[in-house]
């Protein structure tokens, strides 16, 4: 039977947990009981037998704890602390700084077929996601788990912070695909620390409230959740996700370099070890890192430590510089003092988010490796009271139970506490030996979370304003429904931005891009009465966010119900890449004050490349399908060289299908025919054609249609009778007057009297047209309120 097990996906460690009878940590295949977050990507030399086939060597990924013995060789191919890349934009500031300080050694990058809203590793000449990095450390935690069980593990309960938003929650998702795991729930890391403190701490007849302060490797996250009775319901969460030991370990690091440079009489340290040999210099990276984590937990109950690097760094003589640093608890405290401040400010900001006092709070559980320092121990009994404050008895693995005990309570069959039989998760009662197994559900485990929504959720309108779609710390799932409406009655395309607020600032969670075909429009135009024919569609818009705060968008538009218009949201990867080049083309036609029929020709195409945009990503992977991406890539190219040239393919095939429709009586059987095949040709061109291919379509059309010069003068002294019904309608009768002459005069021969027809109208006709036929538009693509 596959199993189910917890996963505590860490910045800097990750371990993973099962619920039998009691919860149990999983060892890794190395016997220990946490996994280091540390993948090294080893690209193996090239043999003869590969340049002979020309067959490229895969590159083998090392995970774990012996990557981390290649930080010290290989730093610029091993990637620690992936996880705060999870998700992120290459503009990010915080990423921005990562990337700028010269102790990060593996490059990030922008990433070749996405956008600034994502990011890229890159190892020699090829780029990684973070999800991939991650999903090798997953499927380590799984392989151990599968050897060490014994059986399949198919399902895991996996954590991620708190203030994790769409986009990052969605990457873990993608990054546990990788991994061959099906995720149960994504289930936020204070809330799985409370749940393995609950389990032991409150039974069903008690209720408390708690506040977790889950200071880890990489973030700082908080929780208030109410337990009662085998339920935990999350009142608020806040943090930090760029705050965390690591950034406490660089804080060491800087006071290391300080001294040594003081010692020493260096001016500028930085520089002189980047002038090391770089095996020297990546060797003594590497130990002052371990050096100094390491002399973080014994500042936790000694009051001095002392660093010691000796013989590897050299001088501008080529003199041995040894690094000795004694580091006092009281230096050490002084040097953390601004983050100890930051995370009191932000325990402050959630208790007024939510409306809560310190007094409210029953306990607060201090979890993460962090919490365990002393003077940020005392800053919380400071708020709280010393007898409020509970440092976890397993603080490093507490998030792995919780998710393990999680994963126990979603399994669909789980091991009997009494017997060990194998029973459904609805049963009550176990068949095999009686035992209770709702009473020990509800007294021993999680029997419900009710989860809250970290962040605000917003909908970017085409007036500038911002929607408020879903408050913070609404309950979850929840759905919310709203009604846009469209800017124009004959808008085919919408294009909206939905972000999150994130400690005041705006962060994107992904655009949402619909197309809406011409024919549906014009059908329901011509069947419309006239006080709706000009009216703009509305698009009930629903917003999904289940209890992992995964979005999911759909839309509808009132008037057209039967057309599907559900959309995944983009994300940074290569479907935005696409959406923007296509927004900016748009863009850059709508400033250019374009004529009509290029804009309508440029909505048409737009409209069709948005579907193939939707279908460039796998759904489940989120992996490039090639074929697709370069089929749309190909589309938007050239719409844009077809748009600038003014070619008008759907304007050519409007008018051929009008000569068809009017004046079929000046072909003969044989033209009619050719004129079909054409027409479809430019059509099928137009789908799927090269921009060559497509071109020449037209061209062919087109000088196919100059050799009949009279269907031309009809095709203009129609469209100028038209023009006249709309702005002239005294005009209008002259000109199909004129037409039904030229039918009667041609039938009979009658070349004289064609002659003075065309000479008396076509001067009146190209009149008509200069004057109301030429004007500029815009491709719509807004929502309003």
């Amino acid at each position: 039977m596959s199993k189910s097990i917890g996963i505590d996906l860490g910045t800097t460690n990750s371990a993973s947990g099962i619920k039998k009878v009691h919860v149990e940590i999983i060892p890794n295949s190395e016997g220990d009981p946490i996994t280091p977050s540390c993948v090294c990507i080893k690209q193996n030399k090239i043999g003869i037998l590969n340049r002979l086939t020309g067959i490229r060597n895969q590159p083998e990924f090392v995970v774990g704890k012996h990557a981390l013995e290649w930080i010290k060789q290989e730093p610029a191919s091993t990637i620690t602390a992936v996880k705060r890349l999870m998700g992120r934009s290459i503009t990010n500031p915080e990423v921005q700084k990562l990337i700028k300080d010269p102790r990060h050694a593996f490059m990030i990058a922008s990433q070749s077929k996405g956008t600034d809203n994502s990011l890229v590793i890159r190892i020699g000449d090829k780029e990684y996601s973070p999800e991939e990095i991650s999903s090798k450390i997953l499927e380590k935690i799984r392989k151990d788990a599968e050897k060490n069980l014994g059986d399949k593990v198919e399902y895991a309960v996996i954590t991620v912070p708190a203030y994790f938003n769409d986009k990052q929650k969605h990457a873990t998702r993608t990054a546990a695909a990788l991994a061959g795991i099906k995720v149960q729930r994504l289930l936020s890391e204070p809330t799985a620390a409370a749940i393995s403190f609950g389990v032991d701490q409150v039974n069903e007849d008690d209720a408390r409230t708690i506040l977790v302060f889950d200071f880890g490797g990489g973030t700082f996250d908080l929780s208030v959740l109410t337990i009662s009775g085998g339920q935990f319901i999350e009142q608020g969460k806040g943090g930090n996700m760029w705050l965390g030991g690591e950034d406490i370990d660089r804080k060491l690091e800087e006071y290391v370099l300080q001294e040594t440079a003081r010692e020493y009489e260096i001016d500028d340290i930085a520089a002189m070890i980047a002038g090391q040999d770089p095996g020297v210099k990546n060797r003594f990276l590497g130990e002052l890192k371990a050096a100094v984590e390491q002399a973080k937990i014994k500042l936790s109950h000694e009051p001095e430590v002392y660093i010691e690097l000796l013989g590897l760094l050299k001088d501008a003589d080529g003199d041995l510089l040894d690094v000795d640093v004694t580091l006092t608890r009281e230096t050490f405290e002084a040097l953390i003092r601004p983050e100890v401040e930051n995370t009191l400010t932000l325990v402050k900001k959630l208790l007024d988010d939510i409306y809560f006092s310190p007094d409210l709070i029953d306990n607060v559980l201090m979890v993460g490796g962090s919490s365990k320092i002393p003077c940020i121990i005392k800053a919380m009994e400071d708020m709280f009271g010393k007898e409020k404050v509970m440092l976890h008895d397993r603080p490093m693995l507490a998030v792995a139970e919780g998710a393990a005990i999680l994963s126990h309570r979603l399994a669909d069959n789980y091991e009997c506490q009494g017997c060990g039989g194998i029973v459904g998760q609805s049963d009550t009662i176990c068949s095999h030996c009686g035992f209770d197994l709702e009473r020990h559900t509800i007294d021993q485990g999680v029997f419900n979370i009710v989860h809250a929504a970290a962040h605000d959720y917003y909908v970017a309108l085409d007036n500038g304003d911002k929607y408020l779609f879903v408050e913070k710390n609404t309950p979850l799932p929840c759905e919310q429904e709203e009604v846009f409406r469209l800017v124009d009655a004959y808008q085919q395309l919408i294009h909206m931005k939905f972000f999150n607020i994130v400690n005041e600032a705006e962060e994107s969670i992904g655009d949402f891009w619909l197309s809406i075909d011409e024919e549906d429009i014009r059908e329901y135009r011509s069947n419309s009465d006239d006080k709706e024919s000009d009216t703009p569609f509305s698009i009930s818009v629903k917003l999904k966010i289940d209890e992992n705060n995964i979005v999911e968008v759909s839309g509808a538009l009132t008037q057209l119900p039967d057309v599907g218009l559900s959309k995944t949201l983009s994300r940074g990867k290569a479907d935005e890449k696409l959406f923007m080049e296509l927004e900016t083309m748009i863009d850059k036609a709508n400033a250019d004050e374009s004529d009509t029929y290029a804009v309508e020709e440029l909505t048409v195409r737009s409209a069709d490349i948005v579907k193939d945009i939707h279908n460039v990503l796998d759904p489940t992977t989120g992996e490039v399908i090639d074929r697709v991406y370069t089929l749309a890539k190909m589309k938007i190219d050239k719409a844009k060289k077809l748009f600038e040239e003014n070619i008008l393919c759907y304007s050519m095939i409007y008018y051929a299908k009008s000569v068809l429709e009017e004046f079929p009586w000046v072909l003969t059987d044989k033209q009619r025919l050719q004129l079909v095949k054409k027409i479809a040709y430019l059509k099928t061109m137009n789908r799927i054609g090269t921009y060559e291919e497509n071109l020449a379509a037209f061209v062919d059309l087109d000088e196919f249609l100059e050799t009949f010069p009279l269907i031309n003068m009809l095709m203009d002294i129609s469209k100028a009778g038209e023009l006249c019904e709309i702005h002239d309608p005294k005009k209008a009768a002259s000109f199909y007057n004129a037409i039904a002459t030229l039918m009667k005069a041609v039938s009979n021969t009658n070349i004289e009297l064609v002659t003075k027809t065309v000479d008396k109208i076509m001067p009146e006709a190209f009149d008509i047209i200069r004057k109301y036929d030429s004007k500029t538009g815009i491709v719509q693509k807004g929502v309003v309120r």
